[in-house]
């Protein structure tokens, strides 16, 4: 026997979508996206933040400064850091060798800039003990906040255009 009733002869068949369950993913994500919110609310601690100036509209600074390049080679053992066209290891000997280095020139210029540039295909485990000796070489200078290291990165907008010039 068919389950159509004698009261549903006749009438046209109703079809339609289960409304139901959709009504309980939208409940759900709305639940969802305002603990979410809340929880990022309480998390953010009010800062503020350095507005980023137009390179092309700043003037060059002219304090004294040190760039300390560190240079990716294939071999571990070759990798190296280089100061005004002086090499420096990456072992333990080299690294303090540097840190050195850099305290004598802070003590002769205690206004200078100390700027890192790293191959971007170094692994960090080579780049923090330089990073840290740096930090350190400000020890018996004037500077009693230590040495702010500038990491120097390029603009992945400005390489593409000039690979491609």
């Amino acid at each position: 026997m068919s389950a159509v009733s004698k009261l549903d002869v006749g009438r046209p068949v109703r079809t339609g979508a289960n409304l139901t369950p959709m009504i309980d993913m939208t409940f759900l994500l709305v639940v969802f996206f305002v603990l979410v919110s809340r929880i990022t609310a309480v998390e953010q601690v009010p800062m503020e933040l350095p507005v980023p100036r137009d390179p092309a509209a700043g003037a060059a600074d002219d304090a004294p400064r040190i760039v300390v390049n560190l240079v990716h080679d294939d071999r571990p053992d070759r990798r190296r850091a280089t100061l005004e066209q002086r090499d420096f290891d990456l072992d333990v000997t080299g690294i303090a060798a540097l840190e050195t280095e850099v305290r004598r020139r802070l003590l002769e210029s205690p206004e200078l800039q100390v700027n890192l540039r790293a191959d971007r295909r170094l692994p960090y485990a080579t780049v923090s003990p330089v990073l840290d000796a740096l930090g350190r070489s400000g020890r018996g200078t004037d500077r009693t906040d230590g040495v702010r290291v500038n990491l120097v990165v390029i603009d992945e907008s400005l390489a593409t255009r000039e690979e491609d010039a």
